[in-house]
């Protein structure tokens, strides 16, 4: 995260986003990392110029390509926490998040919450499991306030510069348009919003292996991966399409770009409630291009969305006026939200480690006998 807080690396990264390279990162997410051959004939350039540009992004830190696992085609179910910290207990309580295994982020949150923000890809069959050890995490460690889902997998949004003048390098967001579109939105759900029924395991441990290498670089090349894999290129590029592409391995990819200066921004997440589903669709339907929405997540059986945000720190209160605006409009029922610690920050792959003889382990007994 350092080098997003340093504005030298911030003047560099604007002087590179041209109007060529806003359009590269576009269909980067759009297209993937491995369709630069169909990228550059929709831009109808030479694929070796797209190839040199993206590399060149890589290479320079300005971009990061994440694969997203499809947690559902591998028995796992996405989770969303968010708990309260008393004085002295933070250490203890993100132990008692990090034990887990399972976890995918951790950070610290402030705010309206001040303790700890998680997500987790917990194996389905011990999903009651989770959340008892989460009620006597609450208790032991007497949290006021603590808020668990189980969620839709993560819907990450692709890099959008509609909003960016390329001769100026400043950001206008059209606050009222939005509220504007999401009135006119349709009300049919997302499709990658409607929560699954099926958990099954459709991947053994080498695709597991090959999913946590392209959950750090979704851009690795086949030789690179078959290092790490320790099976050859040619095995590793079967895998790729016919266990990964071929069996939804993968839901999408994360482009992940920082828009603007962490120094002067604000990371958070908003838990948006609705009173029905037609109106969480209406909203949701309108944040695929939106800049300042970096990903989304709906709540299994409720009408309730997670939406995490990076906005500018001037730009913040307007969007708070614009959400209390759909509230006035009835399109929003409530809302609350946390700021993240990005210094905090810790990520992890799928914890491929606790998968053999194509099943998921988790010792509860001894989770809760820890923490106790």
């Amino acid at each position: 995260m350092k080098q997003y807080e340093n504005f030298q690396w911030m003047i560099q990264y604007l002087k590179t986003l041209d109007d060529l390279n806003a359009k590269i990162l576009e269909g980067l997410g759009r297209y993937g990392p491995r369709n630069i051959s169909l990228l550059a004939k929709t831009l109808k350039l030479p694929p070796t110029t797209v190839a040199f540009r993206v590399k060149k992004l890589l290479r320079n830190g300005f971009l990061r390509v994440h694969a997203i696992p499809n947690y559902s085609q591998l028995g796992l179910k996405h989770g969303f926490l968010v708990v309260e910290s008393l004085p002295g207990y933070k250490e203890k309580l993100q132990k008692t998040i990090l034990d887990v295994g399972y976890w995918t982020h951790v950070l610290r949150c402030y705010g309206k919450i001040d303790g700890l923000y998680a997500t987790f890809a917990f194996p389905m069959e011990h999903e009651d499991k989770l959340l008892e050890y989460f009620k006597l995490v609450a208790t032991l460690h007497k949290a006021p306030q603590c808020f668990f889902y189980w969620t839709t997998n993560p819907c990450y949004v692709d890099p959008d510069f509609s909003w960016f003048d390329f001769d100026k390098k400043t950001w206008s967001i059209k606050w009222q348009d939005w509220i504007n579109e999401i009135s006119n939105a349709s009300t049919l759900l997302p499709e990658y919003l409607k929560e699954s029924d099926a958990f099954a395991v459709n991947a053994d441990k080498i695709d597991l292996l090959l999913l946590k290498e392209l959950e750090k670089d979704g851009s690795a090349e086949f030789t690179k991966l078959a290092e790490v894999v320790k099976i050859t290129p040619e095995g590793i590029g079967y895998r790729y399409h016919k266990h990964i592409i071929g069996k939804n391995l993968i839901s999408d990819y994360q482009v992940a770009i920082f828009p603007y200066p962490t120094p002067i921004s604000e990371a958070c997440t908003f838990i948006i409630k609705f009173a029905s589903q037609k109106n969480l669709a209406m909203f949701s339907n309108t944040l695929q291009n939106k800049p300042f929405v970096r990903s989304y997540f709906k709540a299994v059986g409720q009408d309730i969305l997670i939406v995490n945000v990076y906005v500018l720190r001037n730009e913040f209160t307007t969007f708070l006026d614009a959400l209390n605006s759909l509230i006035d409009k009835s399109l929003i029922e409530s809302f609350f939200y946390v700021i993240h610690d990005l210094t905090s920050f810790k990520r992890q792959t799928i914890s491929y480690e606790y998968f053999s003889d194509n099943r998921w382990k988790y010792d509860h007994e001894s989770m809760l006998k820890s923490i106790r």
